[in-house]
C-alpha cells in the first residue's frame, strides 16, 4: 500500500509537468496573457528543480513523513487554485505552488525508498517508480487533450485532488517517521541556494526573453559565491560538500549531470528535425521519441537487479557505452530513420543505467542523515544539466533558424537544401551531446569496483 501511495505521488508530479503543454492553447484562449504563455510551463519546471534540494535537507531534519506530507498538500492547493484561476497571471503563480510541492514529492518517494526498503526491494521499487515516471510522459499529452476536449481545462488540475486525497491518506497510515531534530536547517544557505539555481534556470528557460545579457548570470554566480562562502562556515551546511570527496558518490553526482545533458537536451531538438525534415505530424515525432522513455525503463529495471547482483562498474560502464553509441548514431542523421531510432534507443538505456544504478549506490553509502539531501542532489544536477544543454545545443540550431525564412512561419515548409542545412545544424548539436557522453564515459571508467550486497547503510553518528 505505501509503494502504490508513493508512485501515485510521483504520478501527479510528473504527468503534471507534461499535461499542461495540450491544454494550453485552450487556456490562452479562456485566460488571455499569450504573451506570458511560456511562464506557465517555467514556474512549474522552476520551482519543482530548485526546491528539491531543500526539501530533500529539510526531511533529513524533520523527518520524511511530515515533510511529505507538507509537500503533498501544497501540490494539491497549487492544483486547486490553477483549476479555478481566473487569469494567466494567477494560473502562473498557482503553477509555481504546484511545482514547489511537486518537487517534494519526486523527491520524498525516492528517499522513503531508500529509507524503508531493503538494498534487494529496494531495486525492484527503483524499477517500479522508474516505469510509473515513463508512463507519466506518454499518457500525458494524450490525458490532457481528452480532458480539454470532453470536460475542461481545469480539469487537467482538479483531478489531481482526489487522487491526492489517496496519496495523503496512504502516507498519514504508512510512513512511519518521527521528526529527527539532530541538526538545524541553514536558512540563509537555503535562500542563497534558490535565488543563484533560480536566476540561473530563469535564464536557461526563458533565453530567448533576456536575450544575449549577461546581467542574470553575473547575479547568478555572485549568488552561488556567497552560497559556497555561507556553506563553509555553516555548522550544519544545507549541501554537505563532503559527499563529493568519495569518488563513487562523486562519480554518481557528475554523472547525473553529463546524463541529464545528453538526454534532455536530445529530447528537446529531435522532435524539431522529425517535424522540419522528415515532416512528421507532431504527434508522430512525439511518438517516435519514445525509445528514448522506453530504454530508460527497460535499463532502470535491468540496472538496479545488476547492480545489486556484482558491482557498481559493471551498469556504469554500460551506461557510458550506450550514451556514447547513442549519440554518435544522432550525428548520422543522412542514415534515415532506423539509425535515429535506434539512437534513442541506447541513449535511453544509457540514461536509465545511470540514473538507476546512483541512485541504489547513493542511497547504500550515504549516512542515513544526509540520505534527503544526497538523493535530491542527484535529481536537481540531472535537471540542471538539462537546463544547459538546451541552451548550448540550441547554439548552431539558432543561425539556421534566423537564417531559414520559413521556419519563421507556421507552414515551416524547407526546401530541399534549406532540410540540408537544418540537418546539418541538428547533427552539429548532437556532435556536441556526444562530447559529453563522451566525457561521461572516461569518468565511468575510472569507477571503482565496490559491491553494494551485503554492506549495510552508513547509520547516523
Amino acid at each position: 500500500m505505501l509503494l502504490f501511495g508513493l508512485m501515485l505521488g510521483i504520478f501527479l508530479a510528473a504527468v503534471d509537468s507534461t499535461v499542461v503543454a495540450v491544454a494550453m492553447p485552450s487556456i490562452v484562449t479562456a485566460l488571455q496573457g499569450f504573451d506570458i504563455y511560456s511562464w506557465a510551463f517555467t514556474a512549474y519546471i522552476l520551482t519543482s528543480t530548485v526546491s528539491g534540494p531543500l526539501w530533500g535537507r529539510v526531511s533529513d531534519v524533520y523527518g520524511r513523513r511530515l515533510i511529505y506530507i507538507i509537500g503533498l498538500m501544497l501540490f494539491l492547493v497549487g492544483s486547486l487554485l490553477c483549476g479555478v484561476a481566473s487569469s494567466m497571471l494567477q494560473l502562473i503563480v498557482f503553477r509555481a505552488v504546484q511545482g514547489f510541492g511537486g518537487g517534494a514529492l519526486l523527491i520524498l518517494t525516492f528517499t522513503l525508498l531508500g529509507e524503508l526498503f531493503s538494498l534487494k526491494e529496494r531495486a525492484k521499487a527503483t524499477g517500479y517508480t522508474s516505469s510509473v515516471w515513463a508512463l507519466a510522459s506518454i499518457v500525458g499529452p494524450p490525458l490532457g487533450g481528452f480532458i480539454v476536449d470532453n470536460i475542461s481545462w481545469r480539469w487537467i488540475f482538479l483531478i489531481n485532488l482526489p487522487a491526492g486525497m489517496v496519496c495523503l491518506l496512504v502516507g498519514m497510515r504508512s510512513i512511519k517517521d518521527a521528526g529527527r531534530g539532530y541538526a538545524k536547517v541553514d536558512v540563509k544557505g537555503a535562500v542563497l541556494f534558490m535565488a543563484a539555481a533560480t536566476s540561473l534556470l530563469l535564464y536557461l528557460n526563458e533565453f530567448e526573453t533576456f536575450g544575449t545579457s549577461t546581467l542574470i548570470l553575473l547575479f547568478s554566480g555572485a549568488v552561488f559565491s556567497l552560497f559556497l562562502f555561507n556553506e563553509r562556515r555553516s555548522e550544519s551546511p544545507l549541501i554537505p560538500f563532503h559527499l563529493f570527496r568519495d569518488k563513487v558518490l562523486r562519480t554518481g553526482f557528475v554523472g547525473n549531470f553529463l546524463a541529464g545533458f545528453v538526454f534532455f537536451g536530445i529530447i528537446a531538438y529531435i522532435p524539431l528535425y522529425l517535424q522540419w525534415v522528415e515532416g512528421f505530424s507532431a504527434t508522430t515525432s512525439g511518438t517516435l521519441v519514445l525509445p528514448l522513455v522506453l530504454g530508460w525503463v527497460l535499463a532502470s529495471n535491468i540496472a538496479a537487479r545488476i547492480v545489486v547482483k556484482s558491482t557498481v562498474r559493471i551498469p556504469v560502464f554500460i551506461s557510458g557505452a550506450a550514451l556514447v553509441s547513442g549519440t554518435a548514431l544522432l550525428t548520422l542523421l543522412s542514415l534515415g530513420l532506423q539509425t535515429l531510432l535506434a539512437g534513442l534507443a541506447l541513449v535511453g538505456v544509457g540514461m536509465g543505467f545511470t540514473v538507476s544504478t546512483f541512485l541504489i549506490t547513493t542511497q547504500t553509502l550515504v549516512d542515513r542523515s544526509v540520505l534527503g539531501i544526497a538523493t535530491s542532489l542527484l535529481s536537481f544536477l540531472r535537471l540542471i544539466g538539462g537546463a544547459i544543454s538546451a541552451a548550448v545545443l540550441y547554439i548552431p540550431i539558432s543561425s539556421t533558424v534566423s537564417s531559414v525564412e520559413s521556419l519563421n512561419t507556421s507552414s515551416a515548409v524547407l526546401s530541399a537544401a534549406e532540410k540540408a542545412q537544418f540537418t546539418a545544424s541538428i547533427a552539429q548539436s548532437m556532435s556536441f551531446a556526444a562530447a559529453v557522453a563522451v566525457t561521461a564515459f572516461v569518468l565511468y571508467l575510472f569507477t571503482p569496483s565496490i559491491r553494494l550486497s551485503g554492506r549495510a547503510p552508513a547509520q547516523r553518528p
